[in-house]
């Protein structure tokens, strides 16, 4: 099969990272420097505005030919916005189109260009020369009432020119590096790009709105800010003078990042009362969610006030979506109950009004977040969210029948929730009522102990009187829970067993239940009940110290980094500060194969979904959020759809709990 790469150098007088590529390209300024493109194995060619349109990329394209791209959303894009109705260029189908980046990051490498071509071993420099050419020539020269200049000198032209080229010439040897998405995966991918396309309609009187209120909530914080200090800290986003303000208080301040805000503001933290003011201060002002209320706002479509590319396929290495943009996966929970009331006093943008109804207004804006996404006239939306997916299908890889039990037996309304279940399967008493603090303990040992953690994992959901356990009632909890689940704690090292078995012989499979593993070429792959696979870059087994102190031989491979796996990092001569060896366990990998089993349950379903009539506008963790006509669909539908197994996820209890409303809402 041929295919045709190709990347676009533009340029425009709107800033790409601040709309997105939809109003980017939308825009009247946008143009394209150059094209450059091959064909299968042939040279690669260029084509510059006022030349004629290439008869061979336009029969290839004519023809139905693939198109590949890194980060193809984009060609695409510009393909639809520019190089269709300007230029007069044939505008490929989504379904001609592959993308490099995707094939990556189901690879579990990064996702730039510069950075995805040398971690799949790719001996090519990064060319940071032309890099900040192609920035510098993105932007205008200089505005001026009537005229736009642009770097257009014929020198600098040429350099980006070549630099384009390179973009081609690497991006082909990345795509013959990497695996080809399966069928059904690519099929997927074409869906989340018809999503991404689909957008979500923003309520833009609302998002203003709030921004007036935040305005105003910001100049109080600060003023209260600087009372508080006398003068020492000007506002509550300047972190140096609040961290040094802090420290000649007499307190022990080195960040105040949210690790260490929690920190100093423990209910038993030793800090005086006005500096605990002061860094609560600090925290409500965070809350203003202005960065999120601005991508909405940039990313609205003029054309029809909709905020696309919101969705990045297979952000984690788990398969699952991530966020861009306005980011719906790390939006808070609502403090608020009546998030509808309270929408509509954000709405009248009058700051006295939301301060006499709420004592916290910046924490009530974050609250009205997610309704300003709203469905268009005649539709409402449609949600549902798996229920407890991660605890079912990890019962379900471990064979913890009793646990398999318990869920059915309370999707059928005969029995306690999970978390009133594995209390008293742990400490061994009668089953109580739903209102039990005791159920809220059930909860943390839940989240906390089913990939193998102790002290640490409780700590990080526990609240309350359960924040404050010594660490032995903990230990005496988690030994426990593993009691009252053999088969999960035995999955653990199985896990670990067949993983690192499978490394030390490269080409053998081995079994841990559902899940097989095999070493080749660079990557360890995991193989889900799916068929679909994870990888793991380039696995060695080595030695390193446990978090209590003790050497173990274990699995570790190459992975992007994010400060959660900073901790985790072992060292290798190719560590970068962004690409680096890691450590890992037998709990990591059953977490890494829960939550892709939960994934590829949901992507079962999404193409289903769509056939039905509810149209996708994103999904969010293991939810699922719609778009239909007021006259079609129902919850209900909609939840039976989602819970509807594929056969090679029969056996496992799967339940949906979903919603409709005209905005979205948690």
């Amino acid at each position: 099969m041929t295919v045709a790469h190709i990347d676009f150098e533009t340029r425009s007088a709107v800033d790409l990272t601040k709309t997105g590529a939809y109003v980017y390209a939308a825009d009247p300024t946008t143009d394209v420097w150059c094209a450059a493109y091959a064909i299968g194995d042939e040279p690669v060619k260029v084509w510059t505005p006022g030349e004629p349109l290439p008869d061979d990329l336009a029969e290839h394209i004519m023809m139905g030919g693939v198109m590949v791209a890194h980060n193809a959303a984009f060609e695409r894009i510009i393909f639809h916005y520019i190089m269709g109705p300007r230029y007069g260029w044939p505008v490929p189908d989504v379904t001609q189109w592959r993308c490099t980046m995707a094939m990556a990051y189901a690879l579990a490498l990064p996702g730039s260009l510069e950075n995805a071509a040398p971690a799949a071993g790719l001996d090519i420099a990064k060319d940071m020369a032309g890099r900040r050419l192609m920035l510098q020539m993105a932007k205008p020269r200089k505005i001026e009432k009537d005229k736009i200049t642009w770097w257009d000198d014929p020198a600098k032209l040429q350099k980006l020119i070549e630099y384009c080229k390179q973009d081609v010439e690497v991006e082909r040897a990345l795509e013959k590096r990497l695996r080809p998405l399966s069928e059904s995966e690519l099929a997927l991918w074409h869906l989340d790009q018809i999503i991404n396309d689909r957008g979500i309609l923003v309520d833009q009187s609302l998002c203003e709105a709030a921004k007036q209120v935040v305005a105003k909530a910001q100049v109080a914080l600060d003023d209260k800010m600087f009372r508080l200090t006398d003068g020492k800290v000007s506002k509550c986003t300047n972190r140096n003078q609040i961290v040094k303000w802090v420290r000649d208080q007499g307190v022990q301040c080195d960040s105040i990042n949210k690790a260490s805000m929690e920190t100093l503001l423990e209910e038993d933290s030793p800090i005086p009362p006005h500096v605990r003011e002061v860094l609560e201060l600090r925290r409500e002002s965070a809350k203003a969610s202005v960065a999120k209320i601005d991508a909405l706002l940039n990313g609205r479509s003029p054309e029809d006030g909709r905020a696309k590319g919101m969705l990045q396929y297979h952000a984690a290495s788990t398969g699952r979506w991530g966020g861009r943009r306005f980011q719906p996966q790390n939006i808070k929970r609502p403090n608020e109950s009546d998030i509808d009331t309270a929408i509509e006093i954000v709405a009248t943008g009058n700051y006295d009004y939301v301060t006499m109804m709420y004592d916290q207004p910046l924490s009530v804006v974050g609250d009205c977040l997610r309704g300003m996404v709203m469905a268009s006239e005649g539709h409402r939306i449609i949600a549902a969210d798996y229920s407890n997916i991660e605890g079912r299908v990890l019962a379900w890889l471990a064979g913890e029948l009793w646990k398999l039990d318990a869920f059915r037996a309370y999707d059928r309304k005969q029995g306690p929730d999970i978390y009133i279940r594995s209390y008293c399967d742990t400490f061994k008493v009668p089953i109580f009522d739903k209102k039990d603090p005791r159920r809220q303990i059930g909860k943390v040992m839940e989240l906390a102990f089913g990939y193998q953690g102790g002290y640490g994992a409780w700590m990080n959901f526990a609240t309350g009187d359960a924040a404050g356990y010594s660490a032995e009632r903990i230990n005496e909890i988690k030994d426990g829970w593993r009691d009252a689940h053999p088969n999960i704690r035995q999955f653990w090292f199985d896990m670990e067993d067949a993983a690192v078995r499978a490394v030390q012989s490269k080409g053998v499979t081995t079994t841990c239940g559902k899940v097989k593993f095999k070493h080749a070429g660079s990557w360890l792959f995991m193989r889900l009940p799916s068929g679909r696979l994870l990888a793991y870059p380039y696995p060695e087994v080595r030695e390193f110290d446990t978090p209590w102190g003790d050497p173990k031989e274990g699995l570790t491979y190459f992975s992007t980094i994010d400060p959660s796996k900073k901790a985790k990092i072992v060292d290798d001569d190719r560590n970068s500060s962004s690409w680096a060896r890691i450590k890992t366990y037998g709990g990591m990998l059953s977490e890494n194969a829960t939550q892709a089993v939960a994934r590829d349950i949901m992507a079962d379903a999404m193409p289903r979904l769509e056939a039905a009539g509810y149209k996708i506008l994103l999904t969010v963790h293991d939810e699922v959020v719609t778009e239909v006509p007021d006259d079609h669909g129902s919850v209900e539908e909609m939840e039976t759809i989602m819970s509807t197994l594929p056969e090679w996820a029969a056996g496992c209890p799967v339940a949906a709990e979903g919603f409709e409303a005209k905005r979205y809402r948690k």
